[in-house]
């Protein structure tokens, strides 16, 4: 087990530890030789770093395992490792475990809780379309392990999962004011709306996003999963497949958000609200957690949110 996580590395600290090189960018200098821009990870969050020598780095890429040396600094308000050495680790010389954050509970009862919901749909098309999924013991397994994002909101192994079923308790939540609202429908896209993201992320030695993520993202890609499903299920309905895509094409809500449609029906709209409630909500808890016992009323700006968040006094 590591002894040094990022989320407890200090400005003067020394450093001599493993980690995941995420990011490697080398540099010409002014006066001949090179320096190299860095990123390290591992499952406590990222840092910056730097070697002012470059040439000394090896032959390591981004995505290796490295074993470095430097001290700790501040730059611009920014903690971020000054490299004296870097050296290639094996894969069988590292648990995978200290490099990817997971789930702090059980993902089992999150699975527990999400069939429960997948048990009350009534509607015989939608538990087939459903079934089809979640009966696929391969698909489980990459469900049950999804990050639900890179960085911005249940980033960890299990975050899918979590997500989803958040969004699905607030659905279920939303119908029961609005009781017009068709609930098998709701469910059963919010069961799926961020399916494609089993194949927009890789994550083995940290969380990436994959070539098909950049390519197509994961509305493109769960449209197309659930659109085959849905072709194997005999007399599906036509009218019920297009509400399905149309809730996944357009659950970001807006163009900019990468949405190819805006919703255009009550369902798709709610879905829309669920979602970003559920992601903004995490952003802020994990702004909380980060900053708690460092007595600050105001956060760091929030690039995602747009905005510092007030933290309150501790009590």
């Amino acid at each position: 087990m590591k002894s040094q996580y990022i989320d407890e590395l200090k400005a003067g600290q020394s450093v001599k530890e493993i980690f995941v090189l995420a990011k490697k960018t080398v540099k010409d200098k002014k006066d001949g030789g090179f320096y190299a821009i860095l990123e390290f990870s591992d499952r406590s969050g990222s840092i910056d770093g730097i070697s002012w020598d470059g040439d000394s780095l090896g032959d390591v890429s981004a995505g290796d395992f490295v074993f470095i040396t430097g001290n700790v600094t501040e730059y611009s308000g920014r903690l971020q490792v000054v490299v004296n050495s870097m050296s290639l680790v094996k894969e069988s010389e590292v648990d995978a475990s200290d490099f990817l954050p997971s789930y702090s509970g059980d993902v089992d009862e999150v699975l527990k809780e999400l069939k429960v919901f997948r048990a009350n749909v009534q509607d015989p098309n939608l538990r087939k379309l459903l079934d089809s999924f979640f009966d696929d013991n391969e698909f489980m397994i990459l469900f049950r392990l999804a990050p639900a994002a890179k960085r911005v909101h249940h980033a960890y192994l299990g975050g899918l999962a979590v997500h989803t079923l958040s969004v699905l308790k607030l659905l279920k939540s939303i119908q029961s004011v609005y009781n017009s609202l068709n609930l098998d429908l709701l469910i059963t896209a919010g069961i799926l709306h961020d399916v494609g993201k089993i194949e927009e992320y890789t994550y083995k030695k940290s969380i990436n996003i994959s070539d098909r993520g950049r390519l197509l993202g994961h509305i493109v890609i769960g449209s197309d999963m659930v659109t085959e499903r849905i072709r194997h299920i005999v007399g599906f309905p036509r009218d019920l497949k297009l509400k399905i895509l149309h809730m996944i094409l357009s659950h970001h809500g807006e163009k900019e958000w990468g949405s190819p449609k805006q919703p255009l029906f009550p369902e798709a709209l709610v879905l829309h609200y669920a979602d970003n409630l559920d992601s903004k909500m995490e952003m802020m808890r994990q702004i909380s957690a980060r900053h708690r016992g460092q007595n600050k009323q105001w956060s760091d700006y929030h690039p995602f949110l747009e905005r510092e968040i007030y933290l309150g006094e501790e009590s």
